[in-house]
């Protein structure tokens, strides 16, 4: 709150200072020189060495949320302000797209533009409410910006909530939270600047926002800019740390851009890392300039699986397998919402059997193009640019990723998956692909047919969901959901699902699944929870566990190592909202109220249940506690590669004396 207050009172001393009261801006100025020798590091006296080069920061700050609750924006304004710049440096600020601003400066009933140079934060322009995820806004304060701050290096920055290829950034609350979609973005800049992919009128395009790491946001910049920095995770509300990477540009103005974006990912991780919130951040440095080789190999990945999938038609399941196996980013679960954005090199790296012709040549492509990243442990899979899979299987998203994407191929081929079909476009795409040769129907298969299909309990009391050779290729996934039964049966309260290896024994070419139930399941201090696995790899599984934290919903991740199988407690978050990410990640912290959720079916009826809180003590962990006696019952979830699901017959068993048998 102290650092807020002092925001509030270094804008107001610039400004009055600018408007000529003099009274007024010397008794704010004794106010702020008595809080500032605790909270600020003040500016360098000494003027910083001028270089041959100019710089200027187009700072596109689209408030939303994150400044209205949370005051992150005026955080990072107030980052920015504890760097003194040299002449040949400027930052200029567009506001909007906040419900309320957390200073008395900035208003959120106007969009305001602003001068940040030497020490002084100055409004330069006033203009009436507009929509910051409008393309029109986005270009005129472009317009506004090459007109009135030409520079010999600029850097246009992007700063709030991020979506990645189908949702874009730059939320606006004021406008029902619209965001600037990708195509948006690209009509933005190509009226404002001649894009020239040898010498392109940007250096660094920055987006301090969640899930913009991708290689249709690569695409999209490539002749605009020289690099792109971004990340491919979500991001924390502390986000870049400005007074870091601002000042090594002031510092040093002959730095290159490729520095510069190394600086800003280097002093980022350390804020995380101070701040605990490391394990998952992910930022990466791309050469744009080499995104085209990226694409080509991308697009030729994408042909390869297509020609499988038309003729093949066990292939949509081994694809829909591997994806399961990727690293993903962003939630992509039912409860928390989806951004159906993946690792695209863990994606071509686990692909390499099923697609061995290209996939080694997206990982060239990505090594040569990533010049720099920083990644946690818990994204240590992360190769600096995400793609898109349909792991939604929602037809808006996939249509905005068709709008926005830089793979033709992709476009197509999850196209081919969610409708059995494809668009005039894509037929022509496809014949021109098999040289005119017939495009085969799909091969139809009615998931429907294995609801309710019944389960085999063995001498070794195992349940046994048996699906066949034929049936099991289209299928996707096949995990299982553990239920605690009240009421002889006629009451089940969902503990979550289980998918990982260690929960079922999966023979895929018989199509035979076997429960690996070990009598435990995952819970907070003892406390049973929801659990759901979003990314299942070999060297990690994070989960989601939907909770009430102090009142307020949000979903819990968790990471469990694989070699330990140690527990680790990574943070809360919102879920999607508007189709992009929410940036207010936050840890957890002593004194905490924790409600779990769990969901109760009596019927076709489901209703979600608080149970009873607690709250967290230091010696707060995730573990796998023993459930105890009582009666249980578990049932097979089945997917297939369209995103339909049904579920198998359930089957009783109970719990006593620790020994488990099925009834």
């Amino acid at each position: 709150m102290k650092k807020k207050i002092i925001a509030i009172l270094m804008i107001m001393t610039m400004l009055l200072s600018a408007c000529g009261d003099e009274g007024s801006s010397n008794f704010v100025q004794e106010l702020f020189k008595e809080e500032t020798k605790e909270e600020l590091t003040p500016a360098p006296e000494e003027t910083v060495e001028k270089s041959d080069g100019t710089w200027a920061i187009y700072w596109y700050l689209c408030g939303s949320d994150l400044e209205s609750e949370n005051g992150f924006a005026t955080d990072d304004l107030n980052e920015l302000m504890q760097v003194k710049l040299p002449d040949n440096v400027k930052v200029v600020i567009q506001t909007g797209g906040a419900a309320a601003w957390q200073n008395e400066v900035i208003s959120e009933k106007k969009i305001g533009r602003y001068e940040y140079s030497k020490d002084e934060l100055n409004q330069i322009e006033e203009k009436k409410q507009a929509n910051m995820g409008d393309g029109d806004t986005l270009k005129d304060f472009l317009k506004f910006c090459n007109k009135n701050y030409p520079a010999d290096h600029k850097m246009v920055l992007f700063w709030d909530h991020g979506g990645g290829t189908p949702s874009g950034a730059a939320l606006d609350e004021n406008y029902e939270g619209d965001s600037l979609s990708l195509p948006e973005m690209k009509k933005a800049f190509e009226k404002t600047c001649e894009p020239d992919a040898e010498n392109p009128p940007y250096d660094i395009i920055g987006f301090d926002t969640c899930l913009m790491a991708t290689v249709d946001v690569a695409n999209i910049f490539k002749d605009k800019a020289r690099y792109l920095v971004a990340s491919e995770e979500t991001e924390p509300g502390i986000g870049w740390h400005y007074s870091s990477w601002v000042k090594a540009l002031a510092d040093d103005t002959t730095i290159t851009p490729a520095e510069l974006g190394k600086k800003i990912c280097d002093s980022y991780y350390k804020e995380c890392e101070k701040n605990d919130f490391a394990e998952e951040a992910t930022l990466s440095v791309t050469d744009l300039s080499k995104i085209d080789p990226v694409l080509t190999a991308y697009n030729s990945f994408g042909d390869e699986a297509l020609v499988k999938a038309l003729s093949d038609g066990a292939f949509l399941g081994k694809f829909s397998r591997v994806a399961k196996k990727t690293e993903n980013y962003g939630g992509n679960t039912k409860n928390s919402g989806y951004s159906d954005m993946a690792d695209m090199g863990d994606l071509a790296k686990h692909a390499k059997d099923i697609l061995p012709t290209n996939s080694q040549a997206v990982l060239d492509a990505l090594d040569e193009a990533v010049v720099y990243q920083v990644k946690g442990k818990y994204k240590s899979h992360a190769h600096g640019l995400s793609c898109f899979i349909n792991y939604s299987h929602d037809e808006e998203l996939l249509y905005n990723y068709t709008k926005a994407s830089g793979s033709e191929a992709f476009e197509h081929f999850y196209t081919y998956n969610l409708t059995d079909g494809f668009s005039e476009k894509g037929y022509d795409y496809v014949s021109k692909l098999l040289n005119g040769e017939k495009i085969e129907e799909k091969e139809h298969f009615n998931i429907k047919s294995l609801d309710n299909k019944k389960l085999k309990i063995t001498d070794d009391n195992t349940a046994v969901l048996k699906v066949g050779k034929k049936n099991a290729k289209y299928l996707a996934s096949v995990c299982y959901d553990l239920f605690v039964t009240y009421d002889d049966g006629e009451t089940f309260v969902c503990l979550g699902t289980a998918g990982t290896p260690d929960d079922v024994v999966a023979d895929w070419e018989n199509g035979i699944f076997k429960d690996n139930f070990r009598g435990v399941w995952g819970s907070i201090d003892e406390n049973p929870v929801y659990m759901e696995a979003v990314c299942m790899n070999d060297d990690y599984t994070i989960y989601q566990i939907p909770i009430y934290l102090n009142k307020k919903e949000k979903f819990l991740s968790v990471a469990c190592d694989t070699a330990t199988h140690e527990f680790t407690i990574l943070g809360a978050q919102d879920e999607m909202e508007y189709g992009v990410a929410p940036k207010n990640v936050t840890k957890l912290k002593v004194g905490d109220k924790i409600t779990p959720v769990l969901y109760v079916m009596t019927g076709d009826d489901v209703k979600e249940v608080k149970m009873d809180s607690f709250k967290v003590t230091e010696n707060t962990a995730f573990a796998e506690s023993d459930l105890g006696d009582g009666k249980y019952a578990i049932g097979f979830d089945m997917t297939g590669t369209d995103g339909k699901q049904v579920t198998s017959a359930f089957e009783m068993f109970e719990v006593k004396n620790g020994v488990m048998k099925y009834l």
